[in-house]
C-alpha cells in the first residue's frame, strides 16, 4: 500500500506492528551490553575508569579523563588507610564482618560525635537493593561537652560522661548491635582518631579538675598552615582544650567552640573541615579533613581567571573515584548516606553562591522583579489593608544554569518545542522508570 492511499487508521496499525516487531527483535537478538573491564587509569590521579567514560575530546588510543581531577587541576592527599581491624570488617566475608556491614549506619551513628539531621524517606527500605533517600536539607549539630542535669549523654558526650559504662550506654540506645564489635570499634577510635582523643582529654581534665566548671574545646577551622598533608592529624592539630573561661584565645569566625554545659545545640557549618570526620568516624577513622575553603588548585592553576581554590564538586568528585586502597565504596549504606550528604552540601554551596552574587550575575535584570516593583505587586490582603508594595521583599533569582531550577526546566521545554516545530510531532512518548 502506498503512503498516499494509506488511511490514518491503517497507518496507525502499521506503525504499531512495526514497533512490536522491533521490540521482539531487540528482546531476543539484542544480547547483553558489556562495558568490559575497568582497566583505564587517569594519568594524573590514578582513578580507574571504563574506556567509555573517557573525555569525548580524547581518542581511544590515548584516552583522558576529566571527571576525577579536572585534568590534573585537583590534587588531594589520599584518604588514609583504615586501621587493620576496621579494614578487616570492610573486606572480610566472615559472619562478624557481614553483620557489621549490614548495620554500619547504626554503628557509625552511635559512635559519631555529631548528630545527623535530615528528613529521611524510608518508604523503600527493605525493598530491593539498599538505598538512602532524603527530602530537603541536611545539617550536622553538636551539643555541649557534658549533658545537663537529668539528661542522658548522646553522641560526643558519651566519650566524656560515665566512660566506665560507655559501651552499655551506647547499647541502651541501639540494642541490636554486637557488643564485642562496638567495643573493638571504640578501642580503634581511641587509638587513631584525633577528635576522640581530644574528648578523652576533656574526660581526664574533668577527673583532675573536679571543682572546675570552666572547660571548653575549640575545634580549629584554619588549615592553611598545615604542611603535613599526607600524615594523620594529631589531636593538637584539630582542636585545643582549655581550662578557664577560654576568652584569652581569640577564635576565628568558623571555629567550633564547645563549652562544658550550656544546654544548646549548634549547627556545624558545611565550610568547616571537621564537618565530615566528626560525623563519619568509621569512614574517616584517622580524622581526614573534608572540604573547606582553603584547598588550592594544583600548581596555582586559576580557572576562569577568578578562582584558584577547589570547589566542593571538584573535591568530592575526586574523593569518590575508584582507586586502589580506597575503602569508601565498601561501606555500603554508610557510603550511600555520605554521598547524599555531600550532594546536599554541593547544592547548598551553589545556592549560596547565587544568593550572594545576585548583583554580579546581573540577575536583577530578569523580567519579573522590575515588573513587580513598577506594577506595585501585592496580594489581596495587602491591597485591602493598604500595605502598598510591602510584600515584594528581596527575591533570589535562580538562573537557567542552575540544574532543576524553574528557568532551566522552562529552557528544556522551549528546546523540546523547537525540536517538534522543526521535525514534526513525535510518534512515541517514551518514559523511563527506576525500581530502587
Amino acid at each position: 500500500m502506498s503512503s498516499a492511499s494509506e488511511t490514518p487508521v491503517s497507518r496507525k496499525r502499521r506503525l504499531q506492528r512495526e514497533r512490536v516487531e522491533r521490540h521482539r527483535q531487540r528482546r531476543f537478538d539484542g544480547g547483553r551490553l558489556d562495558l568490559g573491564i575497568i582497566d583505564q587509569t587517569c594519568f594524573h590521579c590514578g582513578a580507574r575508569f571504563w574506556l567509555c567514560e573517557k573525555d569525548r575530546n580524547s581518542s581511544l588510543s590515548s584516552p583522558r579523563f576529566a571527571m576525577c581531577c579536572a585534568g590534573g587541576k585537583v590534587r588531594l592527599p589520599p584518604v588514609l588507610d583504615p586501621p587493620p581491624y576496621l579494614l578487616d570488617l570492610y573486606t572480610s566475608s566472615c559472619s562478624e564482618a557481614i553483620s557489621f556491614r549490614k548495620n554500619i549506619r547504626a554503628y557509625n551513628g552511635i559512635l559519631a560525635c555529631t548528630s545527623f539531621g535530615a528528613n529521611i524517606d524510608e518508604s523503600f527500605q527493605g525493598q530491593g537493593v539498599s538505598n538512602f533517600k532524603i527530602h530537603g536539607q541536611i545539617y550536622h549539630r553538636v551539643g555541649s561537652l557534658m549533658p545537663d542535669e537529668g539528661q542522658k549523654p548522646v553522641f560526643a558526650q558519651l566519650y566524656i560522661y560515665d566512660t566506665d559504662h560507655e559501651n552499655s550506654n551506647r547499647l541502651r540506645v541501639m540494642r541490636d548491635l554486637n557488643a564485642e564489635i562496638l567495643q573493638n570499634l571504640q578501642n580503634v577510635l581511641d587509638t587513631y582518631n584525633p577528635y576522640i582523643q581530644n574528648f578523652r582529654q576533656v574526660r581526664d581534665l574533668l577527673q583532675d579538675h573536679a571543682d572546675s566548671a570552666e572547660i571548653s574545646m575549640r575545634i580549629f577551622c584554619d588549615r592553611s598552615n598545615d604542611a603535613r598533608r599526607y600524615n594523620a592529624p594529631a589531636a593538637s592539630d584539630v582542636a585545643a582544650i582549655m581550662v578557664g573561661d577560654g576568652y584569652e584565645v581569640e577564635p576565628s569566625n568558623r571555629d567550633i567552640v564547645l563549652n562544658l554545659r550550656d544546654g544548646t545545640l549548634q549547627r556545624i557549618s558545611e565550610l568547616h573541615p571537621s564537618y565530615d570526620p566528626l560525623q563519619y568516624v568509621l569512614l574517616f577513622p584517622n580524622g581526614d579533613d573534608g572540604w573547606h575553603l582553603d584547598i588550592p588548585l594544583a600548581d596555582n592553576t586559576r580557572i576562569n581567571a577568578q578562582r584558584d581554590t577547589v570547589t566542593p564538586m571538584q573535591f568530592y568528585s575526586y574523593r569518590l573515584q575508584i582507586r586502589p586502597g580506597n575503602c569508601l565504596q565498601r561501606a555500603g549504606c554508610l557510603y550511600q548516606q555520605y554521598v547524599v550528604d555531600q550532594y546536599s552540601k554541593i547544592e547548598q554551596h551553589r545556592l549560596n553562591y547565587l544568593r550572594f552574587n545576585q548583583s554580579s550575575l546581573r540577575l536583577d535584570l530578569y523580567k519579573g522583579i522590575a515588573d513587580a516593583i513598577h506594577a506595585d505587586d501585592r496580594d489581596a490582603d495587602d491591597r485591602d489593608a493598604g500595605n502598598i508594595g510591602q510584600n515584594i521583599g528581596r527575591q533570589i533569582i535562580l538562573p537557567s544554569t542552575f540544574i532543576g531550577g524553574p528557568r532551566q526546566m522552562y529552557q528544556l521545554y522551549q528546546d523540546a518545542m523547537a525540536i517538534v516545530s522543526h521535525f514534526g510531532k513525535p510518534d512515541l512518548f517514551v518514559t523511563f522508570t527506576c525500581n530502587p
